[in-house]
């Protein structure tokens, strides 16, 4: 069995923590953003730009990290800020968001698709914001949520956004511009994570933790999860195969599944006590061959043999081009191998289209018979079954 080797990050407070372009950002909360090129070796502060605040004004709140495919972003009690020379500077990117404060910001980042999502800690139905430009402007990502649901956490599941919240699971087959219920007589209350790959979903939920493998619409328990109704902060990460998940549970720490949900098994080797206590554990990071968590009193990584399930679908793609058109549109599949298909789902996940054994040059997809409307566009890998999200197109 792996183990978690400690990253020395020398600060405490750590909340979150995200990789980019070969280097390591962490969010410590107070102290801000910790920057490593040496693999977790050293450490230096990456904080030009970002606000002082607290106690003499020397302070910096910061309460996440998150990126795209071509910036970083930090959430602050003073707002979101954006770095687009790999943590040199930030700059405030808050445009459309509502005012941060000590008790309202953003707890957390995701990169679907063209989109970036910020996610506020405790909004009901101002919860969810999403950004088509890479932080210039935000907008609403909430509609169909409900006042008294908060989110805790997000994935995109074979072309589908689902979202855990307070009081149900939710999806959303349009990157978040609508969410519905997934499936109301199945569905539990208090969902605090959601994770998924190849057509499963593993979820904790506050009746325990749980597995489906038809999309959400049935669930069943898994037989040994340690802790009955898991808390609000549990986490969840699919990584190398398998499901990793943060208890929130006193002196149980990190636990792991290696069959998708059924069983679950101890992964704290390498962990102190005080880093397996109940409010220590923040979150989990995936990239490349190493799987990170973060405590409040240091960061450590195991090693894997396979890049992140859940990393994917900030990896650069193609994006199509033009997204609103009329009689057709491009998807410039140079940079992917031939093989490829390109499917295009409806707002309701149904697959309308699909141009298979595509070249790997840009690609011409015409409308043909296709309805006015917004479609899915995804793109399919035959040699693993993969299917990624290339975003929305909108027909006239």
């Amino acid at each position: 069995m792996a183990n978690w080797t400690g990253m020395n990050v020398g600060a405490t407070g750590c909340k979150s923590m995200t990789t980019f372009n070969g280097a390591i950002y962490v969010a410590a909360y107070n102290i801000g953003i910790q920057k490593s090129t040496t693999d977790g070796a050293s450490w230096t502060a990456a904080n030009v730009g970002l606000p002082l605040s607290g106690t003499g004004g020397t302070q910096i709140k910061v309460q996440s990290v998150g990126r795209s495919a071509t910036a970083i972003f930090c959430g602050t009690e003073s707002g979101v800020y954006r770095s687009t020379d790999n943590g040199g500077s930030w700059a405030l990117a808050n445009s459309g968001l509502p005012a941060s404060s000590n008790t309202l910001y953003v707890n957390k980042f995701y990169a679907f698709g063209p989109l970036v999502f910020a996610v506020f800690n405790g909004m009901g139905t101002n919860t969810v914001w999403r950004s088509g430009d890479n932080g210039n402007s935000w907008g609403a990502g909430f509609s169909g949520l409900s006042a008294n649901q908060t989110v805790y956490g997000m994935d995109e599941v074979d072309g589908v956004l689902y979202a855990a919240t307070t009081t149900r699971l939710m999806r959303s087959f349009d990157l978040g511009g609508s969410w519905e219920e997934v499936s109301p007589g199945e569905n539990m209350h208090g969902f605090y994570a959601i994770q998924g790959f190849a057509g499963r979903l593993v979820a904790l939920t506050a009746l325990g933790a749980k597995y489906s493998v038809n999309g959400g619409q049935t669930w069943m328990n898994s037989s040994n999860y340690p802790v009955a109704n898991p808390a609000a902060g549990s986490e969840l990460i699919s990584y190398d195969g398998k499901y990793y998940a943060i208890t929130k549970s006193i002196s149980v720490g990190c636990y792991r599944t290696l069959d998708g949900g059924m069983t679950w098994e101890v992964f704290n080797t390498g962990l102190s006590a005080l880093n397996i206590f109940a409010d220590s554990q923040q979150e989990f990071h995936a990239s490349g061959d190493k799987l990170y968590i973060v405590c409040l009193q240091d960061c450590f990584s195991a090693p894997g043999s396979s890049v992140d399930v859940g990393d994917r679908a900030i990896q650069e793609l193609p994006v199509p081009y033009p997204t609103v058109f009329q009689d057709h549109f491009t998807v410039d599949l140079s940079s992917m191998g031939s093989g490829r298909s390109i499917m295009l789902m409806d707002a309701i996940g149904r697959e309308v289209a699909r141009h298979g054994n595509l070249p790997a040059t840009p690609v011409r997809i015409e409308r043909s018979a296709l309805v006015a409307g917004r479609y899915h566009c995804m793109v399919l890998d035959p040699g693993t079954g993969q299917l990624r999200s290339l975003g929305s197109v909108i027909a006239q």
